[in-house]
């Protein structure tokens, strides 16, 4: 599932882009800046636009992504103004929360503009490929390029409709934070069975996976340990008999509040990280060869229940209907024999000749 920051263009913004259509300017620089698409530097054209692109990497910060929104000199024929190329710059050594969110914001700056004015698009980490000669390799690239795939059609549709984008272009589906010691010996403590519970939270401004809490409950108590308006990732291990056996289930939670049910709704961008999160978080379990026997995500503690999770792990089985038994039909059934008495009253006399079911004809 794709997710959208939620943040949008200042009218600013969109009235510079506007006015771009009809006069000089070649190159607008779009940043998010407290939660809003702001234009932050406008380039006057000073050449033809491939002469011009050599510009661009002094626009560019070597730590913070940004958008370039650069004016060709080819006119719009359905449009009014001139065609325009989108350029979204991501550098590897950028903050990955930064990343997500201007990744998750692409599509929404490109809607609110009129995705129809843009016939190109570039992302790259690299500088170099903004400027005239890697924007000539990139439509080389682009003219000599089979037809896609349907995966890699697929794989074109993510980046488009905003999932991370890392470093020289790729993407992936999930983040990968760095583990603090703290949270990683709370794991192992759980994994050794000294824990049967341990709730993770992410470090937004450190970009890190901290230990929240941990230590031994009850699966009645684990509802009182759901955040009503933060995100977390609880293990459990639940120890349980079943049909006479006796269990030991590791259960990982996703809890996200979203504003409903009297929790307090996260911020956007933090739902988006933690969401990225959940393969990473889950793997510091699952690749010491554990199994994880049951995923959940919730809004709230409600929903984290010893007879939910009893329901989730142990469903009840349909009941086996019976094979609806037809009546017999008329005539049919069993064969029954026949009583050689009604034949044998003097009319039909019975000999050893006789085939059953053959009735003589009377002479």
């Amino acid at each position: 599932m794709s997710h959208s920051s939620g943040i949008s263009a200042s009218k600013e913004l969109i009235n510079t882009f506007g006015d771009a259509n009809h006069n000089t300017v070649r190159f607008v620089k779009v940043s998010i800046v407290n939660e809003e698409l702001v234009a932050t530097k406008v380039v006057n054209a000073t050449g033809t636009f491939e002469q011009d692109l050599d510009t661009i990497p002094t626009l560019l910060e070597k730590d913070h992504p940004c958008y370039i929104l650069a004016k060709t000199d080819e006119k719009s024929i359905e449009l009014s103004g001139n065609q325009w190329v989108f350029m979204f710059y991501v550098p590897d050594i950028a903050k990955v929360k930064e990343k997500m969110t201007y990744a998750s914001t692409r599509a929404n700056l490109k809607k609110e503009l009129g995705s129809s004015h843009f016939v190109d698009e570039v992302y790259s980490s690299a500088q170099n490929d903004f400027t005239k000669r890697g924007y000539q390799a990139h439509r080389t690239h682009q003219e000599s390029s089979a037809p896609l795939t349907l995966e890699e059609q697929q794989k074109a549709d993510e980046r488009e409709g905003g999932l991370f984008v890392g470093g020289g272009g790729m993407y992936v589906h999930g983040v990968s934070f760095p583990v603090e010691d703290r949270a990683m010996s709370a794991i192992n403590d759980f994994l050794a069975s000294k824990a049967n519970y341990v709730q993770l939270a992410i470090n937004i401004a450190d970009e890190k996976i901290v230990h929240s809490t941990s230590g031994n409950v009850d699966a009645d108590d684990l509802s009182s340990k759901v955040p009503g308006d933060e995100p977390r990732f609880h293990f459990f291990r639940y120890t349980h008999n079943h049909e006479g056996e006796q269990l030991d289930s590791i259960i990982f939670v996703f809890s996200c509040p979203d504003g409903s049910a009297g929790t307090k709704s996260a911020p956007v961008r933090q739902r988006m990280l933690y969401s990225s999160s959940k393969a990473n978080v889950e793997s510091l379990v699952t690749k010491h060869s554990v199994k994880v026997d049951l995923k959940l995500e919730i809004n709230n503690g409600t929903e984290l229940t010893k007879s939910i999770i009893d329901n989730e792990l142990h469903p009840q089985k349909a009941e086996e209907k019976k094979a609806f038994s037809k009546p017999t039909r008329p005539g049919a059934g069993a064969r029954k024999l026949i009583n050689p008495d009604i034949f044998n009253n003097g009319a039909f006399p019975i000999t050893a000749n006789m085939q059953f079911g053959h009735v003589p004809s009377i002479m």
